[in-house]
């Protein structure tokens, strides 16, 4: 965890986490953890975290598996974390279970066997192919023993999955929309925005969450280029897009997010989350019980307090 520095914007950052390289994804435990997954292109390495989520504190961080690259997250469940592999380098199957024990980051156990389908109620169900077709299995979540033969019982497994579904795992989240005019604050959002968002840079939708009086936003435009080529992140143009010359090349965007109090009409918040991106994103950042979250710049995830927003 790195705590954040002070500043003088009214409504900083509770807490910090710089993953060293790209957050390919996060998820929560259900139980008071935040689990993620890192990974750097360059060196072809993956490896995982895991935060307390009230403050972002380290309790576990760099584990590595015996697979460097080819492995990922496949989801949690009962305290414990599932990863896979894949069944051939550079093919999207996966095959392979990797059950982690969530509190210590300790590996409990590992099947090459087996694909994960789901885990549900400290139970993890799983496929193998075979001459007759895909067949079900129950495995152990002790030990990833086969604890029962499903065959090939799609309908258990269906409603198995429809349980996951209806089961309320999104409580407390909350999500931006575009700005649009179905908007259900779209007259109250828009004439904030005006003052927020030049409306003519912006690449793509505004995305928008509205928690009266607290109004977020985040946007895309083109990074602003100096006289000397540079861009105000320090990259380059190449000598043709300079020189007006040859095929333009589609701008380099960045991402800004603001937060605003409406009440005051004071900023609370404002900064470039992501400084390069090719194309306008979307889902930015989301709210979970009392925490606004994003991922700036693809490696630092960020918490704000929304119990601390100034009055």
């Amino acid at each position: 965890m790195k705590l954040f520095r002070r500043t003088s914007q009214p409504w900083p950052p509770a807490w910090t986490h710089d993953a060293g390289a790209v957050i390919w994804r996060f998820l929560f435990d259900g139980e008071g953890r935040i689990i993620g997954e890192v990974r750097d292109p360059e060196r072809k390495q993956a490896w995982f975290f895991c935060l307390r989520e009230r403050d972002g504190a380290v309790i576990w961080n760099d584990l590595l598996l015996g697979e460097p690259w080819w492995v990922g997250i496949e989801g949690v469940d009962a305290g414990r974390l599932y990863l896979h592999g894949y069944r051939k380098p550079d093919m999207p199957q996966h095959l392979g279970i990797t059950a982690v024990d969530i509190p210590s980051g300790r590996q409990l156990w590992h099947n090459d066997e087996y694909a994960f389908v789901l885990a549900l109620h400290g139970e993890v169900y799983a496929t193998r192919e075979t001459f007759g077709g895909m067949q079900f299995y129950r495995l152990s979540a002790e030990d990833g023993s086969v604890a029962e033969g499903l065959g090939q019982d799609m309908d258990r497994i269906n409603a198995l999955r429809r349980e996951i579904n209806e089961e309320d795992i999104f409580r407390g989240y909350r999500y931006p929309e575009p700005l649009g005019e179905d908007h259900p604050r779209g007259e109250d959002v828009s004439a904030a925005l005006r003052d927020m968002v030049d409306a003519g840079a912006v690449r793509g939708d505004v995305d928008v969450l509205f928690e009266p009086p607290l109004l977020m936003a985040a946007w895309h435009e083109p990074v602003q280029k100096s006289k000397r080529g540079k861009t105000q992140n320090g990259g380059s143009e190449t000598a043709a897009d300079g020189m007006g010359m040859g095929a333009q090349s589609p701008p380099v965007l960045q991402q800004r997010f603001e937060a605003r109090d409406l009440t005051s009409d004071r900023t609370l918040y404002s900064d470039i989350i992501l400084e390069a991106a090719e194309a306008p994103g979307m889902d930015s950042f989301f709210v979970k019980d009392d925490q606004l979250m994003y991922i700036k710049n693809r490696s630092i995830l960020t918490a704000h307090d929304m119990n601390g927003v100034p009055a």
